[in-house]
């Protein structure tokens, strides 16, 4: 190595790493307990049937959310250490070891192959909360890129899933739980067991060099550097070793200019905000993103004094959240990518908020850290809390539709939208026609609230669908001697309720009515005689969904009822029949693929149909087994405009005794056509 860097390694022979988890995050910057629901409803108007609750509107009930702020602190210990809100970056809580794997803790030996025991493993400590992922580089002194390796989520994954399972196995030799805490090996960030297969160049390295992390997302990235380091020879073993160079002094530059080592800014409402801080230790951390907004749902007052609870969704923010909607697939679900693909995509989260210290702090999009702090004026009362029934749909087709909901008596309630009636004999029930007049969107209605002499505002979410469809389509049909050119029309019908009974079983969102029409453009051979006729056929069915919910939005099997109509030339055959159609949104894995395309880069609806028809509506005809089964998937380019195709096999077979003429016609079909929701 030259000389001229002074370069003095300081060899890091070491088998394990000091603790660095409590480090990583300042507990000071972060309410470190959620308060669950039920922890917060002291006396509460919630029930075992009335368990879905309203939010109290942030805006209407004193609070006040300031733009967001960077904070940040490179004074401590002389700048070697940066804070980035809560998170602390230093050499404690980023660095990098190289090590036989069997010595990387005490007791891993004892879960280890021979050959794992050896492996020279680069272990490797960074704070997650500046960036989860990214990709790992080798970087000379002249900028060069040495060598490089993806660290995806996926892999972040495995390698939390390896610690676990080691963690498990140690457990069950017992070790004691104590030796296995979130500090050393158990507390990396990630490692990469056979350092040296891993395409390293670093036993050959006569040079130092640091380790890098990018992570990039959209326009956003952010960037850990280390400190430098080098390599030496001692017994035939190249080992690792931070080097000593020129010392570094501590700075900040905040949106490319020099800027105070600590402060709290506020960062721009438009555009991407830049910050670079180098430690005098050498590390260094930048990023240049767009912060994340607060989603904010929901704040109220919980039964812990001082502790408030709030709601939002999307970007979580860092310390302890729960997700209160978390996906509930079955594994086999999620191993075969049937996942829904439609539907209200966010997910809710929800944390503590201490009340004399109110601030959250938020990743932004690609990395950084920002602080959102809250204006407090009034706090909604838990007690306030109005919930409604358990079975309140989801989405509407409807303006106007009746909720039940339930609250203190102590609580008026009263709406400025549509119309809220308490129960004369039961003063904590009441009824409220909700306010939904925006199709394909999540409507919001409000109630207003009087408890104890304050005033709340509090609102629910209801996505309102559309009810009707009308489309042409365009068919080819194969059948055993012919090909078949068809025009389709095909209206669809979903209903709300039966004439305004909204009873959950039997009427509310399960019924619907579907009519095509289609007429061949050619004649075809109808019978083995080689007669030949135009075809058309009248299909109108009933159906009853087992599963209430939206068509287009919420995935159901049911039941169908159908009347068909036949006429080929002078043979006419009206019959009626019943089957069972299963629809949903696009599975997951297929709707990855079709996404290749631009064209179908929308949410995608399928469905599958079988009908049978068993009777004959005419004494005089027989049929002999009309069948029809029908494959359709609609791609949803707009909320009103969608894109269809579908396939499948129909059978027209019966006898007309009357005219002494058999028909007969087998077909495989294939559609596609456009239309419109409404």
């Amino acid at each position: 190595m030259n000389s001229a860097q002074h370069l003095i390694l300081s060899l890091l022979l070491i088998t394990g790493f000091s603790a660095r988890a409590q480090e990583n995050l300042d507990a000071a910057g972060v309410a470190d307990d959620v308060p669950a629901p039920q922890q917060s409803l002291m006396k509460s108007a919630a029930s075992k049937e009335f368990n879905k609750p309203l939010f109290f509107d942030q805006l209407d009930n004193g609070v006040l959310l300031p733009p967001l702020e960077l904070e940040y602190d490179l004074t401590g210990q002389s700048g070697k250490v940066l804070k980035i809100g809560p998170v602390v970056l230093s050499e404690q809580t980023f660095n990098f070891s190289l090590m036989p794997l069997g010595k990387a803790h005490p007791q891993i030996s004892r879960v280890l192959t021979p050959t794992e025991k050896n492996d020279e493993a680069l272990i490797i400590n960074w704070p997650l909360e500046m960036m989860s992922s990214g990709s790992l580089e080798m970087i000379s002194r002249t900028g060069a890129v040495l060598w490089q390796h993806e660290i995806s989520e996926l892999e972040q994954k495995k390698w939390a899933a390896q610690l676990q399972s080691w963690r498990g196995a140690l457990l069950a030799q017992k070790v004691s739980p104590a030796e296995l805490t979130t500090t050393g090996l158990f507390g990396s960030s990630f490692a990469i067991p056979n350092f040296k297969n891993a395409g390293s160049p670093f036993g050959k390295l006569n040079e130092i060099f640091r380790f890098c992390l990018t992570q990039q997302v959209g326009r956003g990235y952010s960037r850990l550097c280390s400190q430098w380091y080098g390599n030496q020879k001692i017994e035939n073993k190249v080992v690792l070793g931070k080097a000593r160079v020129d010392a570094t002094t501590p700075r900040v530059l905040l949106n490319n200019e020099e800027s105070l080592p600590r402060q709290s800014v506020p960062t721009a409402a438009e555009g991407p905000t830049s910050f670079f801080a180098e430690l005098a230790t050498g590390e260094s951390y930048e990023f240049m993103v767009q912060p994340n907004k607060l989603q904010l749902m929901d704040i109220a007052d919980t039964a812990r004094p001082g502790l408030l609870r709030i709601v939002g969704y999307d970007t979580r923010p860092l310390g302890r959240s729960v997700v209160l909607n978390p996906d509930q697939y079955l594994k086999i679900t999620t191993l075969i990518g049937f996942e829904s693909t439609i539907g209200d995509s966010r997910k809710f989260w929800a944390a503590s908020l201490k009340k004399d210290d109110a601030k959250i702090y938020l990743p932004g999009q690609g990395g950084g850290i920002f602080k959102q702090r809250f204006e407090l004026s009034v706090i909604p009362r838990r007690q306030a809390r109005l919930y409604v029934h358990e079975r309140t749909p989801t989405g509407t087709y409807n303006d106007n539709i009746r909720l039940f909901g339930r609250k203190l008596k102590e609580v008026t309630v009263s709406t400025d939208q549509n119309s809220v009636n308490v129960e004369k004999d039961e003063p904590s029930e009441f009824e409220w026609r909700f306010k939904a007049t925006e199709r394909g969107e999540i409507n919001r209605s409000y109630l207003n609230l009087d408890y104890q002499g304050q005033k709340y505002r509090s609102y629910f979410e209801i996505y309102k669908g559309y009810p009707r469809e009308l489309s042409a389509r365009l068919s080819v049909a194969k059948s055993s001697a012919d090909f078949v050119f068809m025009g389709e029309l095909a209206y669809n019908q979903w209903f709300e309720d039966l004439f305004t009974w909204s009873n959950y079983w039997v009427s509310r969102q399960r019924w619907g009515i579907s009519a095509k029409y289609f007429k061949s453009f050619n004649e075809i051979k109808v019978s083995t005689s080689g007669r030949t006729a135009p075809l058309d056929v009248l299909t109108v069915d009933l159906k009853y969904r087992f599963i209430p919910g939206l068509w287009n939005r919420d995935e159901t099997l049911g039941m169908m009822a159908s009347y068909q109509n036949v006429n080929f030339g002078v043979l006419t055959a009206p019959m009626v029949g019943g089957g069972l159609f299963w629809a949903r949104s696009m599975p997951k894995l297929i709707d990855d693929v079709f996404n290749i395309l631009p064209l179908f880069r929308y949410p995608k609806w399928v469905d599958v149909e079988f009908i049978y028809y068993a009777q004959s509506l005419d004494s005089n005809v027989t049929l002999n087994s009309s069948m029809s089964l029908n494959f359709h998937g609609k791609v949803l380019w707009t909320n009103n405009l969608f894109g269809e195709a579908g396939f499948g096999i129909k059978r027209y077979a019966f006898v007309d005794s009357v005219l002494n003429q058999k028909a007969d016609l087998n077909t495989f079909y294939g559609t596609v056509g456009m239309g419109l929701s409404f």
